[in-house]
């Protein structure tokens, strides 16, 4: 993998951590002084190693353990504590952890133009070789501009000690990109978006990767749990060669992030970004199925009873949906798809595409029995009751997810051909019901 990209040395295997010091050396940070940034677990888990390993080989470390009752969240508060503990000599970063602590501290590296390298603690999630860091910033969470590590290193002995939900989590992260890789396609035929078959074709090797290791990583067979790895590397790589996280991220993702900021701002159980991405990936998956199983007659009949949103009704929604985040989200998508112009545009390429859609989503978007069928092989959630969501919650999820990112999904699909919440949301039930 590592010749595909500018990461420096990408190491998985097992033991891992004892050659960090030979990587160190390799990228040059030879007499430079290094932090190591952990949480509690994280420097339980592999922290203490790898301090070890470069104090007695003669590096200059200092630690920051980032201490909480609960989890970490990667918000300002943690920013700062990380930059306030951080010495003015310091030349290099290394982050031991998982996702909350990698996008952190490869937040950290792009703002002060320090490097940084990441010992993976979990397969918990894609962005290891990213360049762009999700963040929780006023209760809101948005994607960052940031900086890919000049290291990974995955010891898979750690990796397979990993929570069992996190190792799903990354699971479900990876099972995700069957509907991101989909939005990204039909978003090329619908709005003209830059689309690329090469990265496409990584990503589809990330989900393969996992597909064919599903019934080992319930075991924590060390293969499987390297090829997962792997698999969320190699989706980062999609994603930091393509320069954002489009190949890696659509209207699943979207929900899941919708979701994150209803569990911060009520309080309520959090659960892992990934896992939630696996069940709402069955959720779009049934919503792709749905709509592409209408006819073209379909289609042109919703779109004449379309009921047009005023910009007073469109503000009151988003207020009631996102609180105190309202004009942020306001500000980010600036009214865009309030535009009627350029939504009969989108409608026409519609139209006109939507027998080619049609196959194109039979062959490339699996059903959404098949995508928990997979789930449930890995012993991943697939139900959106084990994720902590009601009815009433899938319902305004549904509804106002698509508000998170400008970016077109099949969310922003359905809008355009007029369908309503309504037979949305009767959609997605139907896949629970017995």
């Amino acid at each position: 993998m590592g010749e595909l990209i500018p990461i420096k040395e990408i190491l998985i295997e097992e033991g891992a951590i004892n050659s960090i010091p030979y990587v160190m050396n390799k990228i040059g940070i030879i007499d430079s002084k290094a932090m190591v940034i952990c949480d509690i677990n994280t420097y339980k888990a592999a922290g203490i190693d790898v301090i070890t390993q470069l104090k007695n080989n003669g590096f200059d470390i200092t630690e920051c353990i980032l201490e909480r009752n609960g989890l970490l969240v990667p918000d300002e508060y943690t920013l700062g504590e990380i930059l306030i503990k951080m010495d003015e000599d310091v030349k290099f970063l290394i982050a031991v952890g998982s996702g909350t602590i990698n996008d952190i501290v490869k937040f950290i590296s792009f703002k002060t133009g320090r490097p940084y390298g990441i010992v993976a603690t979990a397969p918990s999630m894609d962005g290891y070789a990213s360049s762009v860091s999700p963040l929780i910033v006023k209760g809101f969470k948005r994607t960052y501009t940031a900086v890919y590590p000049d290291f990974i290193i995955g010891d898979v002995n750690v990796l397979s000690k990993a929570p069992y939900d996190m190792i799903t989590a990354g699971f479900g992260d990876i099972l995700g990109k069957y509907t991101s890789l989909a939005d990204w396609y039909i978003s090329s035929i619908v709005t003209g978006e830059a689309y690329s078959e090469n990265i496409s074709g990584l990503v589809k090797e990330s989900i393969e990767k996992c597909v064919n290791v599903s019934k080992g990583i319930i075991k924590r067979d060390k293969k499987a749990i390297k090829e997962l790895m792997e698999a969320l590397v190699i989706s980062g790589i999609a994603m930091l060669k393509f320069g954002n996280s489009r190949p890696a991220s659509g209207a699943e993702h979207h929900l899941s992030h919708y979701l994150e900021m209803k569990e911060i701002s009520s309080g309520n159980e959090r659960h892992f970004h990934g896992t939630k991405v696996g069940v709402m990936s069955v959720v779009v998956s049934g919503i792709y199925h749905y709509i592409f199983s209408l006819t073209s007659d379909d289609i042109k009949e919703f779109m004449s009873k379309r009921v047009l949103q005023t910009r007073d009704e469109y503000e009151s929604r988003i207020r009631n949906a996102y609180g105190p985040m309202a004009d942020e989200v306001l500000n980010d998508l600036n009214y865009f798809y309030l535009d009627e112009t350029k939504r009969r545009q989108r409608q026409d390429k519609i139209l006109e595409h939507w027998e080619h859609l049609k196959k194109w989503v039979k062959e490339n978007v699996p059903e959404p029995a098949q995508i928990k069928y997979i789930l449930q092989a890995a012993g991943a959630p697939v139900d959106i009751s084990e994720i902590g969501v009601n009815q009433i919650l899938l319902y305004d999820t549904l509804v106002n997810a698509k508000e998170v990112r400008q970016r077109y999904t099949i969310l922003r699909l359905a809008e355009d051909i007029g369908l309503s919440d309504e037979r949305l949301y009767d959609s997605v039930v139907k896949l629970y019901k017995n």
